[in-house]
């Protein structure tokens, strides 16, 4: 992996817990995090990070792009599909994930609202609240943040979203997921011979 990859991986990394404070506001109840992913909107020259929280009950999208940061919790029954699909070619975020919403009905979605400004508060928390019928439409067209993007996604969290997305109705594809793991069970041997 180029020094370069490398960097951005160690740095994706670090911003998880940054995605998981961003988010937190969004959780509802008892809920937790529990698996999460981060990625790029593209390898070069990418305008978003992106991270892929998992709850037992909602996906969360936490989106860092100029000039502001986006986050939505999606429960798991507006998602019509998730594909995932590995790249053996790439060593840098080989996964590419591309997401399907509902653009009306199924699910509440909900962001975060900015109450500083109308509570005079400009250090109050944000609070959840949810997406109007328009900006879910937007939302789901892909124009507020990308739904599509590349990402480095653990076994784990493969099988935690597979799981859930199939309890709620909705599709994923895999494509690659054995090139993957030929992919794990080579580093490790080789993580196995330099210990």
């Amino acid at each position: 992996m180029a020094l370069l990859d490398t960097f951005k991986q160690k740095v994706l990394d670090l911003g998880r817990s940054e995605a998981r404070a961003k988010a937190r506001p969004l959780l509802d109840g008892d809920e937790v995090f529990d698996r999460s992913a981060a990625g790029l909107d593209r390898r070069n020259q990418e305008s978003f990070v992106l991270f892929w929280l998992l709850s037992d009950r909602a996906l969360f999208i936490v989106a860092g792009g100029r000039p502001e940061d986006h986050a939505y919790r999606i429960p798991y029954e507006a998602v019509i599909e998730i594909a995932l699909d590995f790249d053996e070619n790439e060593e840098f975020l080989p996964w590419y994930v591309r997401l399907a919403l509902h653009g009306e009905g199924r699910g509440e979605i909900t962001t975060l609202a900015d109450d500083g400004a109308t509570t005079g508060n400009p250090l109050a928390p944000p609070r959840a609240g949810p997406v109007s019928s328009d900006e879910r439409g937007r939302l789901a067209r892909g124009e507020l943040v990308p739904l599509t993007g590349f990402a480095a996604l653990p076994k784990k969290f493969r099988s935690a979203l597979r799981r859930r997305i199939e309890l709620s109705g909705g599709t994923l594809h895999i494509t690659g997921e054995e090139a993957a793991e030929r992919r794990w069970a080579r580093a490790r041997k080789r993580s196995r011979k330099a210990g």
